[in-house]
């Protein structure tokens, strides 16, 4: 509650300060703030000349009305609307937009198209009827005194000399491309450099098809052949691209000796290796790759050792080795130690606990052995050697009894034979250190969680103080802020009838 009052609080009052800040609530909202954005960050791939995918940016119909996988802009609904879902995808995402190389929208101007598409995505209306938010004010604001500049401004001023030969020849390999159903295109709107794909084709498109390219290398800057038949004897076709700045290789044959074929290509920046037979070997092919930042060599023979040995030769490079199973050494470890443990016990099968057992009853198997004197047999067992010893501490009761001598014949054999057989299952007990230390420990992970639970706690607690006491001050702020107001209103008011009373005597 008191969070929610003093952020917009704070936020109000120095929006309400800035120069821009009527300028922007007097605004079109569409035409003055979303267009311009969308016309510097996006129009150069989605223009009207060759939009990508069919989708156009430079209108509001065109936007709404979308391009190959439907509208782009769900009036109301910011998750839903394939034009910021693109914009929040990490910046190394094929499907992220604009494209890792492209000038990038700020968080302000994220928020600005958001706050567009939440209030309806309409293509008239002021700021000021939408009633933005203390967080949307700040965007807006902000935008509208920094507004970007189309990249066809700047396009102009360095746009290379036109070379009709090169033109021809470009548009004829774009005929023969599309003949095949692979794509060439231009980058992006008013730029001569292209973007090659064979993502249509993949599983038909090999090693000679990629041919094709080669009458226009100096103009290809992007090539996508992830998945396709292609292997080293088709990179060769690519030496030479020196303009070349994003490859795609992922799951091809490509293997160390191909990557010979990548050495000259010195402007590189990204290359995607991921489901190829490289090895350490063929990574340290690429160091001469400097202007590398993005490689890509998950499940791929590449060591992680060799990854760091190429990033020292190549400062800055990123290299994804892709996702790593957590360590589950310890756990391990330990699995192993509980089931090595019971060696110890088993070293110890304690025969001495099941022989005492015998000799606590003293009266049953003392009158047993009575019985047992006359067959040899039991005599030349060593094991019940000790048994006959130790009945002679009571010979009375069993002399009281001759008589039953069948009974005492029967259960003989058996109950000694009987008992020291479950001595062999005793050795459970021996692994309970093992798990009391296993328990241990977790009790021990426990309160240490507790206790980072309490102090987050407090720390929470002391935060919420914090916050309570800024908003008592921002609140004392605004009161004494809409009292100088007043107080100016009335110097103001006073001021106006002092400078009229001065024109009145004057006359």
């Amino acid at each position: 509650m008191n969070r929610r009052v003093l952020f917009p609080v704070l936020a109000l009052s120095l929006l309400t300060t800035s120069p821009t800040f009527a300028d922007a609530m007097k605004s079109q909202l569409y035409e003055d703030l979303v267009a311009p954005i969308l016309a510097a960050k996006c129009a150069g791939c989605h223009g009207e000349k060759r939009p990508k995918g069919k989708l156009r940016v430079d209108s509001l119909e065109a936007l709404l009305k979308g391009g190959n996988e439907g509208s782009s802009v769900i009036a109301g609904k910011v998750d839903e609307s394939p034009l910021l879902q693109r914009v929040y995808l990490p910046l190394d995402d094929d499907e992220h937009m604009p494209p890792e190389d492209k000038d990038q929208l700020t968080p302000e101007e994220t928020a600005v198209l958001a706050f567009w598409i939440t209030s309806g995505a309409k293509g008239s209306g002021t700021v000021a009827e939408f009633k933005p938010d203390a967080k949307a004010t700040a965007a807006l604001t902000h935008v509208l005194g920094n507004l970007p500049e189309a990249p066809e401004k700047v396009a102009k001023a360095d746009a290379p000399k036109a070379d009709p030969a090169m033109d021809k020849l470009v548009a004829e390999t774009i005929g023969s491309v599309e003949k095949i159903g692979a794509s060439l295109m231009p980058i992006a709107q008013n730029t001569p450099e292209l973007r090659f794909s064979a993502l249509n084709v993949s599983k038909e498109f090999s090693d000679d098809q990629l041919a094709v390219l080669k009458p226009i290398s100096a103009r290809v800057k992007w090539i996508d052949l992830a998945r396709t038949k292609v292997g080293d004897k088709g990179l060769v076709h690519l030496a030479g691209m020196n303009n070349l700045t994003r490859l795609h290789l992922e799951n091809t044959a490509v293997t160390d000796a191909g990557l010979d074929s990548l050495k000259g290509l010195t402007n590189l920046e990204y290359l995607n290796l991921y489901g190829t037979k490289i090895t350490d070997a063929g990574l340290q092919k690429l160091a001469p790759l400097k202007k590398l930042k993005k490689l890509f060599i998950w499940q791929t023979k590449a060591t992680d050792a060799g990854a760091t040995k190429l990033a020292a030769a190549i400062p800055g490079i990123d290299i994804n080795t892709g996702w790593k199973a957590p360590k589950a050494e310890p756990v391990v470890l330990a699995a192993n130690t509980k089931t090595a443990a019971p060696a110890k016990p088993e070293a110890k099968p304690a025969p001495a606990k099941p022989a005492a057992k015998p000799a606590t009853p003293p009266a049953k198997p003392a009158a047993k052995p009575a019985a047992k004197p006359t067959p040899t047999k039991a005599e030349t067992k060593p094991a019940p050697a000790k048994p006959a010893a130790k009945p002679t501490p009571a010979p009375a009761k069993p002399a009281a009894k001759p008589t039953p001598a069948k009974p005492e014949t029967k259960p003989a054999p058996a109950k000694p034979a009987a008992k020291p057989t479950p001595a062999p299952a005793k050795p459970a007990p021996a692994a309970d250190p093992m798990f009391a230390k296993a328990v241990t420990e977790v009790q021990s992970a426990a309160d240490e969680a507790a206790k980072r639970a309490a102090q987050a706690k407090a720390d929470f607690a002391a935060a919420i103080k914090t916050v309570e006491e800024a908003t008592k001050r921002a609140e004392a702020l605004k009161a004494s802020s809409e009292k100088a107001s007043a107080v100016a209103a009335e110097a103001k008011a006073a001021l106006d009838q002092l400078k009229k009373a001065v024109e009145t005597s004057k006359k």
